[in-house]
């Protein structure tokens, strides 16, 4: 587009990953007009993917720079693919969990999990355990039977993974879908009203610094945690920039706490800790291309109990040389390349893997010859973070090569998410024991003790535009618009108010649909 150029259409949503592109989708034939942003291009590009990077100035880093994607299909570029719903239980306000609770109920979106599972492509909508315990004899044979009193079970569905830019293009290219997609298009500033109670524009720029500027009836943010970052950017009208009259943009920044700690000695078949992984490298073959994977999760009268937020385990195979540097190296860049990734770092990985070839091939037979009747397993903890007002992003004074400042992320954790992780952990060592299936070594096991160095935010960046019918401590209302902006929505997972103990992908598309229906309706 020549520069300055003005487009126009019904409805403008910023962001082609999962949540955009579903809405884009939703919206056609519709008889309006839609026109869907992309930052990147059709393909990785360093200098558009650098616009992501900032910095990290909490205890426990996050990787601002490559856990997300700028490109068309966003970050279901690199996408695992493991999906289930919310739990009910996730949507409602509990005693013990500060600022917990949705504006909505679970039954407000079960009607649109159905196609949340199409455009996931996933394999079935049934996530009854039971049911696949009858599919897959395998299965049937390698479940650890738990009681249900105190730990239950939660299945997850595999998507192939979806990468929802080359499975979602031809259809948002047809020439009669009313939709036009604009590649390299960064958003640069949303231009508001006089007072601020209607975005009348957005400008945007590309890297060679050629701009445009994009008007609509209505307008959708889609682009993860960079929502909080275009609100506050945008403060000609507003200083404190758009949505932000009561200081909750960017704040209530939640992530999964994911940490690997504690090794368990399982009298399970061999196939029982590749339905329990976490989809690594290798349980996706390994499982005989079952379609599923199952966790054990604490049931919630006991989280309501013990005062801690919903998690599941997952069961990780262990042996000797697994922690090896070599063999880490190795695990990032097949990990990488499954997911479908330019490994990063490569030539320092190979490196480890080349000079530690005796540790990788030890791990390597360790891994392949495990025919025992005794499993030796690494816990994986898979917990929500509990909203926490001060955990949040910011601008920072440096900039970046658009010139807007870029992002600062403060991830906060509190006593309740360590309590969660340790309370977990001694509820699943005393089903083990109580089930005769083995005995759990804890590693991490007093709340006094530092987090281990293995934490991990899993890449799922939720809140910092969070839903709740109240000003005062949200930024969208239960139907994803900004409070005070007639014509501004936002999509995706940053409106979650709490997080849940499962993936964010799936459902993000499900509220990308019901807010699609939302926008419908209103323009219909």
């Amino acid at each position: 587009m020549s520069d300055g150029t003005v487009i126009d259409s019904d409805i403008c949503i910023v962001g082609a990953g999962a949540a955009g592109i579903t809405l884009a989708m939703e919206l056609i034939g519709h008889n309006f007009s839609v026109n869907l942003l992309e930052s990147g291009g059709l393909d990785f590009e360093d200098d558009v993917q650098a616009l992501n990077d900032g910095d990290c100035v909490s205890e426990h880093k996050v990787d601002l720079m490559w856990t997300r994607l700028r490109y068309f299909g966003g970050t279901t570029g690199h996408w695992g693919g493991n999906c289930a719903p919310l739990d009910e239980r996730d949507f409602e306000a509990r005693s013990w969990v500060p600022d917990s609770g949705w504006p909505i109920a679970r039954k407000d979106l079960e009607r649109f999990y159905p196609r949340a599972y199409r455009y996931c492509e996933l394999p079935s909508d049934d996530y009854s355990v039971e049911h696949w315990a009858e599919v897959s004899e395998k299965f049937r044979r390698s479940r650890i039977p738990v009681t249900g009193e105190e730990i239950g079970e939660k299945l997850f569905l595999k998507s192939p993974p979806t990468r929802f830019g080359d499975v979602y293009r031809a259809d948002l290219a047809k020439p009669d879908s009313q939709c036009t997609v604009y590649l390299h298009a960064n958003v640069v500033e949303i231009e508001a009203g006089e007072d601020a109670s209607e975005v009348l524009g957005l400008r945007t720029r590309d890297v060679s610094g050629r701009g445009c500027r994009f008007t609509a009836r209505i307008f959708i943010l889609a682009t993860g945690i960079e929502n909080a970052r275009l609100l506050l950017l945008s403060n000609k009208v507003r200083p404190n920039g758009l949505g932000n009259d009561h200081d909750v943009v960017g704040r209530y920044f939640m992530a999964h706490t994911t940490i690997r700690t504690g090794r368990a000695m399982l009298e399970v078949p061999k196939e029982t800790v590749r339905f329990y992984g976490l989809d690594t490298w290798a349980t996706r073959f390994e499982s005989g291309g079952a379609p599923f994977m199952n966790a054990l999760q604490p049931t919630y009268p006991v989280q309501e109990r013990e005062g801690m937020l919903n998690s599941v385990v997952f069961l990780d195979e262990s042996y000797e040389g697994e922690h090896a540097p070599g063999f880490v190296a190795l695990r990032k860049i097949v990990k990488q390349i499954i997911q479908g990734r330019i490994p990063d770092r490569l030539g320092e990985n190979l490196g480890k893997v080349i000079g530690d070839l005796d540790s990788v091939a030890k791990a390597l037979y360790a891994r392949a010859s495990g025919n025992s009747d005794y499993r030796a397993v690494e816990m994986r903890y898979f917990a929500e973070q509990a909203p926490n007002r001060d955990s949040r992003v910011m601008l920072g004074p440096e900039r970046d090569s658009l010139g807007q400042n870029r992002l600062v992320l403060d991830w906060r954790l509190q006593q309740i998410d360590k309590h969660t992780i340790l309370r977990t952990q001694d509820l699943v060592a005393r089903e083990f024991g109580k089930l005769g299936v083995g005995r759990l070594q804890v590693q991490f096991e007093n709340e006094e003790d530092p987090w281990p160095t293995t934490i991990d935010s899993s890449a799922h960046f939720m809140g910092t535009t969070r839903m709740h019918k109240d000003p005062r401590q949200g930024v969208v209302d239960e139907n994803c618009r900004v409070h005070g902006i007639r014509n501004l929505y936002i999509a995706g997972g940053s409106v979650f108010p709490t997080a849940g103990a499962t993936m964010v992908t799936m459902n993000i598309v499900a509220l990308a649909v019901r807010l699609a229906d939302h926008l419908i309706g209103k323009l219909a």
